[in-house]
């Protein structure tokens, strides 16, 4: 009897915490709904906070981090790559779309493996697409969460530079 009610008290004192902590993706979760899971959250559409930390245009991408920051580029170039870091969001699939006169050419979905993430997208430009261009981080919802553009441009004999990095940013 004694050994049957130290078990029951253990159990009792136990229950709480383990849900808790399966909650907080501790522990596996037992008697814990689907539907109140992170993870089904976002299978659902509904996005879970987090932020873009950098979002750039980048003419290459090496061990996982840009290369440069391209605001315009020549038409003499054909191939440009969207980067984005992502913090706070793993398990969702966010998306690069990539725009040009109002029109979407691209999207490019990704599944957030952990709490911070990198991932470019590659888009192969026609010489005679000039204009503006953006790009957007989309969310689950279908939110941006980042949106940023670059300059397609026609090659000046002047040989231009394609490449600008903008000035630091004063605090």
């Amino acid at each position: 009897m004694k050994a049957a009610f130290v078990t029951l008290l253990i159990s009792v004192l136990w229950a709480p915490f383990y849900v808790n902590a399966a909650e907080d993706g501790q522990f596996p979760a037992i008697n814990v709904k689907p539907t109140e899971s992170k993870s089904s959250e976002a299978r659902a559409g509904v996005a879970i906070a987090g932020q873009v930390t950098r979002a750039l245009f980048t003419s290459d991408v090496r061990d996982h981090e840009p290369v440069d920051n391209i605001l315009t580029l020549g038409n003499d170039k054909t191939r440009i790559c969207y980067f984005t870091e992502i913090r706070g969001m793993a398990g969702q699939t966010v998306v690069h779309r990539w725009e040009y006169k109002g029109k979407i050419l691209l999207e490019m979905p990704f599944k957030v493996g952990s709490s911070r993430w990198r991932a470019y997208s590659i888009k192969t430009l026609d010489p005679s697409w000039l204009g503006e261009w953006k790009a957007s981080l989309v969310d689950a919802a279908g939110s941006s969460l980042s949106v940023n553009t670059f300059t397609y441009m026609k090659k000046t004999d002047n040989g231009s530079s394609d490449v600008q990095t903008p000035p630091a940013a004063t605090h």
